[in-house]
C-alpha cells in the first residue's frame, strides 16, 4: 500500500488551505476574546463550526484517497 506523490499533492493543498482558514479564525477568536464580555460561547461555536465542517470534509477526502490507493494496489480478481 503506497500513495504516490501525485495523489498526495491535492490533499496537501487542501490541508494548507484549511490550515490557513483555521489560522484566520483563531486570529478572529483572539480578537473576540480581547474585546467581548462573557459569555463568548455562542461566538466561539459560530466561529468553530466551519472548522469542524472543514475537518470532516478533509477526513472524508483522505479516507476516499486511501480507499482508492488500496483498491488500485490490490490484485484484480481477488
Amino acid at each position: 500500500m503506497g500513495i504516490h506523490i501525485k495523489e498526495a499533492l491535492p490533499v496537501l493543498d487542501t490541508i494548507l488551505e484549511q490550515q490557513q482558514a483555521i489560522s484566520d479564525r483563531l486570529r478572529k477568536l483572539i480578537e473576540t476574546f480581547k474585546r467581548e464580555p462573557e459569555p463568548v460561547e455562542p461566538t466561539l461555536r459560530l466561529m468553530l463550526k466551519p472548522i469542524d465542517e472543514g475537518m470532516s470534509e478533509l477526513k472524508q477526502t483522505l479516507s476516499q484517497n486511501l480507499n482508492l490507493a488500496d483498491s488500485s494496489a490490490s490484485p484484480s480478481g481477488s
